[in-house]
């Protein structure tokens, strides 16, 4: 299996996580917004959960399920971390058991000082192109993209729309949020041919 690529996203960088992001995951999951959407629970993680979650995304990448980023500052910046995005159910081959190797599901948190400034849109349009690259241009040959985000969340609509991903319909009480209440969820989805 390749290496996970570095993908250029404007200013800044999606590149694979690496072990010594462990704390600034740390002090950005102690942001109440990003557990609020994050799906992942209440709890800030611990440093430990955090480099064992990096160990499995580098896992996930072997094995073609999951691309997981850091978004952040170039290294010669100094290599401030802004955020994460990932691409998941995207088994890279179309005879991949489960997965038809073509679609795949995007998702992604912004440090609080960082939103609002289009981080989040630059982040996935980036990861978005690379994706639909096929696999000998070094991309993962995928044809649909989709992201989907709480009817309560306006920012990731705002994302959705300004990456390119049409509306495409409400999935009626899809996800359950840390509110412990199931929410209802916009899907939104960009073709490689868009």
């Amino acid at each position: 299996m390749n290496d996970q690529p570095e993908i250029a996203a404007g200013d800044l960088v999606l590149r694979p996580w690496r072990r010594g992001d462990a704390a600034a995951v740390v002090l950005a999951w102690a942001d109440p917004e990003i557990r609020r959407w994050g799906g992942y629970g209440a709890q800030v993680p611990t440093r430990e959960g955090v480099e064992q979650w990096v160990d499995w995304n580098h896992e996930q990448w072997q094995y073609g399920l999951r691309a997981g980023f850091a978004i952040s500052t170039p290294d010669a910046d100094g290599a401030e971390l802004v955020g994460s995005i990932m691409l998941r159910d995207c088994g890279r081959a179309a005879d991949f058991v489960g997965h038809g190797g073509d679609t795949g599901e995007t998702g992604y948190w912004i440090v609080e000082e960082r939103r609002g400034r289009g981080v989040a849109t630059s982040a996935v349009d980036a990861l978005s192109r690379w994706a639909f690259h096929a696999a000998d241009e070094g991309g993962l040959g995928l044809r649909r993209i989709e992201l989907r985000h709480s009817v309560h969340n306006a920012g990731s609509c705002r994302v959705a729309e300004n990456a390119g991903f049409q509306y495409e319909g409400t999935m009626r009480e899809s996800f359950r949020y840390i509110d412990g209440d199931w929410h209802d969820e916009h899907l939104h989805a960009r073709l490689s041919s868009d």
